[in-house]
């Protein structure tokens, strides 16, 4: 155990690249809807006042487009209007590495491969409730790769286009009543 212990402080003195740790579900991490994650504290309530333009406590479709379009100008490397295989790839490995998770951070219940409702997922979630993976564990939709889920006519790549009309979508779901505005109470809680 020392000896562990003394080689990992040898290690952390050399400067060699720690691995990232992974927040456990529900805590530390917030995925938006569009897939920016925010770390520590109140990262929905973060999302929301960034997001909240004229800061009235109402987030709009039109703040949320925008929100939308902010985050695609940052993955959207090149600036050709559109997010590639290896812009989404950078979304993975360094802005968002916690939806790949490497087997780290996964919901308790037993090895890869384990069915919903078996062994120990029982007393989790529930015998009829899947687990939520990648994004979804740490966001409010149940979606877990958020850039690749707006790839809408299966490309590989992400418009803007696209992305706009996902953001459309992502705003209905989140809009349980449909009155056309979110507010911070009103958005569902995370899993």
């Amino acid at each position: 155990m020392l000896r562990n212990l003394l080689l990992a402080g040898a290690l952390a003195a050399l400067g060699a690249p720690a691995f990232a740790q992974v927040p456990p579900p529900g805590g530390g991490l917030f995925i938006s809807p569009c897939g920016e994650p925010f770390r520590g504290g109140e990262g929905k309530g973060a999302w929301f006042a960034g997001a909240d333009a004229d800061h009235d406590g109402v987030l709009t479709l039109a703040e949320f487009r925008a929100d939308a379009a902010r985050f695609f100008k940052l993955l959207d490397v090149n600036a050709d209007g559109q997010v590639d295989g290896a812009e989404n790839q950078r979304y993975e490995r360094e802005i968002a590495p916690e939806i790949t998770g490497m087997g780290l951070g996964r919901p308790p219940g037993g090895p890869r491969g384990e069915r919903p409702g078996e062994g120990r997922f029982i007393k989790r979630i529930g015998p009829k409730q899947a687990p939520r993976e990648g994004a979804a564990r740490f966001s409010m939709l149940n979606e877990p790769q958020p850039v690749r889920g707006g790839d809408g006519d299966l490309n590989q790549r992400v418009s803007a286009e696209e992305w706009a009309k996902v953001a459309g979508r992502r705003f209905g779901l989140l809009d349980a009543d449909a009155d056309g505005k979110l507010t911070l109470d009103t958005l569902p809680r995370r899993p």
